[in-house]
């Protein structure tokens, strides 16, 4: 982890007070996603049931159907992001350093301002922040199936920021900093918040628990 993505992380954990703020003005997604603050023991039945075409940082195809069979993770990003979106990544890094299961568990960033962030865009992120690596795919696709998709299957979506609300020309969107767990059989096990202790840990205590079931299956 860089050291400029080290400081950015503690700017996006501040930052995320003031965006939960305005989120409770807008309710970014739907109400059924109950994000696991490390308290509740929510027992989730949804499933990746869906498939769709990426284009990662090198220009490769993707599909999320390759990654089962592993544990994976799923957050938002977009590469004109002035704070948060580095932070979340950071803070995901910083997961896979503790948990130490490159062969079994996945990260993939999915970009939110497709239009613009192209693989050029996504790998210049990647490289910038440190996180280039085999196991964690910065991906793009078309615009509307690929909002469509986030927001259907996953439950994540994002709102273009009023530009008498930005702090700055790229201020563009608001979004949740929150983070998908998906086991190895393409059910998705929860919703986390990497910012917050509690929940960094619930996600933490689940990635053991669901790469510990993928290995038994393997």
């Amino acid at each position: 982890m860089s050291r400029e993505t080290k400081i950015v992380y503690g700017l996006g954990a501040m930052a995320v007070l003031v965006i939960a703020a305005y989120l409770v003005l807008w309710n970014i997604s739907s109400g059924n996603v109950a994000v696991n603050r490390g308290k509740d023991k929510t027992q989730f039945k949804r499933v990746v049931d869906r498939d769709l075409e990426l284009i990662d940082a090198k220009g490769e195809k993707r599909r999320f159907s390759d990654l089962e069979g592993k544990v994976w993770l799923v957050s938002h990003v977009f590469t004109r992001c002035p704070g948060q979106c580095a932070g979340v990544c950071a803070a995901i890094d910083e997961l896979l350093g503790k948990v130490k299961e490159d062969a079994f568990l996945h990260v993939v960033s999915v970009s939110l301002d497709p239009t613009h962030d192209q693989p050029a865009q996504l790998n210049g992120f990647a490289q910038k922040h440190g996180l280039v690596r085999d196991n964690w795919w910065f991906v793009t696709g078309d615009a509307q199936p690929l909002e469509s998709y986030m927001k259907e299957v996953f439950w994540m979506s994002a709102q273009e920021r009023p530009e008498s609300q930005r702090n700055n020309v790229n201020d563009l969107f608001t979004h949740e900093p929150r983070v998908v767990l998906v086991d190895h059989t393409m059910r998705i096990r929860g919703w986390y918040y990497p910012f917050d202790p509690a929940s960094a840990a619930a996600l933490e205590k689940a990635i053991d628990e669901t790469v510990s079931a993928a290995k038994k299956s393997s």
